[in-house]
């Protein structure tokens, strides 16, 4: 997994990633990134259609965690935003963006070992923030609150109109079927953190 060099050591990681927005793909190809230590060329490489990419720690401005479901799977991601307003998107989702549960623990080791490396930065040349904006956030829980009325409450009530105590089973899986949003929601909830302990419920 890492290869010495007299004057370079580097990480590779077998993560997919998406570059400066684009989001909708029937098939990811672009999976590989890599942790370049070299003193002051140290860097985060990845190919880009093709062709070997790299940007310096001191390019990198902030760092964001989120998480987001369909539902059924949580799949995490990791933005890095550069200087010139470019970004790259690292996740553990397989090539058709759907959650890939191998590669889960190979995106939290290196998240781990990206934060690792720009705790090194000076104290706020780099910024890391958790979770969706507070706009989004705001959003995302009217819409959780939403759905867990209709998908919980509403069984809830028909259980005392209707007297049926098998609407019981539409319940259960109604609150089944929520609670990823509400873990979703929860983990997104807008806030800084310290790079030296990055937010556990956004990695696993």
């Amino acid at each position: 997994m890492t290869t010495p060099d007299p004057a370079t050591a580097s990480t590779a990681f077998d993560l997919y990633y998406l570059q400066n927005g684009k989001r909708f793909f029937w098939r990811n190809p672009n999976h590989g990134v890599t942790l370049i230590d070299a003193g002051r060329e140290s860097a985060i490489g990845w190919h880009n259609e093709g062709e070997a990419a790299r940007r310096l720690w001191t390019d990198i401005v902030s760092v964001n965690m989120t998480s987001a479901t369909s539902g059924k799977d949580i799949v995490n991601n990791c933005r890095i935003n550069f200087r010139d307003g470019r970004f790259l998107v690292v996740t553990d989702a397989g090539t058709s963006g759907e959650v890939d549960h191998a590669r889960t623990p190979v995106y939290r080791d290196f998240v781990r070992a990206l934060h690792l490396r720009l705790a090194q930065a000076p104290a706020g040349t780099i910024a890391f923030n958790a979770g969706a904006s507070e706009g989004r956030h705001k959003v995302m829980t009217v819409m959780g609150v939403i759905t867990a009325l209709f998908f919980v409450g509403t069984p809830l009530v028909l259980v005392f109109i209707v007297r049926d105590w098998r609407v019981l089973l539409t319940l259960a899986a109604g609150a089944t079927f929520v609670w990823p949003f509400w873990k979703v929601i929860e983990a997104n909830r807008p806030r800084s953190y310290d790079p030296r302990f990055p937010p556990g419920e956004l990695m696993d």
